[in-house]
């Protein structure tokens, strides 16, 4: 007699091994190099960068000239890529270490982008950056 059990652990199995697959983790060390600020929708920067390092750090400076007087941003953390997905936790350099910035948005191959709220209340910033 054949156990329903079995049939469904294997029928559960297949699912995840196809669904992993499909949403592979990508490396660190293959993502690692300098990505330049390609293209910005909303009040986004003017000009950044982008360098993620093969141990998974980031570094993330941006020119903004929009919203105001001109300023940089200087921010630092982690980031990890998976399938299709780019999340960083990021750390302002001028700011205690307890503010952290999770920032997402799509993994392209060569390319990214993130998204995060305007702070003014505007649509969505949209920051694309591509490898340099």
């Amino acid at each position: 007699m054949t156990n329903p059990f079995r049939s469904c652990r294997a029928l559960v199995l297949a699912v995840a091994l196809a669904a992993c697959a499909d949403n592979p983790t990508v490396a660190p060390e293959q993502a690692a190099g300098v990505y330049v600020l390609a293209s910005v929708t909303g009040r986004g920067p003017a000009t950044g960068t982008f360098t993620l390092s093969p141990n998974g750090g980031a570094d993330r400076q941006a020119h903004f000239t929009s919203l105001g007087s001109p300023f940089d941003q200087h921010f630092i953390g982690s980031f990890r890529i998976d399938g299709d997905s780019i999340a960083f936790l990021l750390l302002p350099s001028d700011k205690p270490a307890d503010f952290v910035w999770p920032v997402s948005g799509q993994w392209l191959g060569s390319e990214f982008t993130i998204r995060y709220p305007d702070p003014a209340d505007g649509p969505d910033i949209v920051e694309r950056y591509r490898r340099q």
